[in-house]
């Protein structure tokens, strides 16, 4: 019997000789990069949530930091378009559309115009009367207070519509932001940009000048929507300066 075990066991030796069975025996390091990614964005999304819901300063530039990245730097819609695109069919999709189809809608440009320029409104939007004309007339717009020179910044993206020449309101630049919004600033000393140009909300594009009916430097400013003004005060974003009129 000793000598059949001995036999045995002498063949299978030779007939597993030559094969490798040393893949059975490697040890591959783990990868824990995953995990390092999921804790890094987990402690991102704690320190802008904290910062959402603090209702301090640093807050409300995380809360512009965040909606300016969802809505300039990043196309929402081409990342949902993938995504639904690799999704099994079988899996209802139909909330993620909706979003997709709200996302792709132009954002309204008066729910976040920034201010052209900061300084006082010595001139607010409605009836009044004329400082030179001395008589009682509908202001359309609004004038802020600010000296030569200052940038003035467009309100909202857009696209130059107009630049011409006024005798009440001197240089004028107009920008369209949609079919039913737009934006007129007058008494420029200087305009930056030029009619057909694309322009980013904050972009400089003209210089406070003094022109017009004027006595003093200030920048006319005045929102449009269908063709009609209304109250820009209603509609920039951001507190005016103490003592300043509405």
């Amino acid at each position: 019997m000793a000598r059949l075990w001995s036999r045995w066991k002498k063949n299978r030796a030779e007939e597993n000789r030559g094969y490798d069975y040393s893949w059975q025996y490697q040890d591959e390091p783990s990868d824990y990069s995953w995990l390092k990614k999921t804790v890094v964005a987990g402690v991102l999304f704690t320190v802008v949530y904290c910062a959402h819901i603090s209702e301090t300063t640093l807050g409300k530039m995380v809360d512009d930091g965040v909606h300016y990245t969802l809505s300039t730097q990043t196309d929402i819609n081409y990342v949902l378009e993938q995504i639904i695109s690799r999704v099994p069919p079988s899996i209802d999709l139909s909330v993620l559309k909706k979003v997709q189809t709200t996302v792709s809608k132009p954002a309204d440009p008066l729910l976040y115009m920034n201010k052209p320029v900061s300084g006082k409104i010595i001139a607010p939007f409605g009836w009044g009367v004329h400082p030179v004309l001395k008589q009682e007339m509908m202001h359309e717009g609004i004038d802020i207070e600010a000296a030569i020179g200052t940038n003035v910044r467009a309100v909202a993206p857009g696209k130059v519509k107009i630049i011409t020449d006024s005798a009440q309101l001197g240089k004028v630049l107009i920008i369209e932001h949609s079919q039913d919004i737009e934006t007129l600033y007058g008494h420029l000393g200087e305009v930056l940009v030029h009619q057909g140009d694309l322009i980013s909300q904050g972009q400089v594009v003209a210089k406070v000048g003094k022109s017009g009916m004027i006595n003093t430097p200030v920048l006319y400013f005045e929102v449009r929507e269908k063709g009609k003004p209304i109250d820009p005060a209603t509609r920039l974003k951001g507190d005016f300066p103490v003592g300043e009129e509405k």
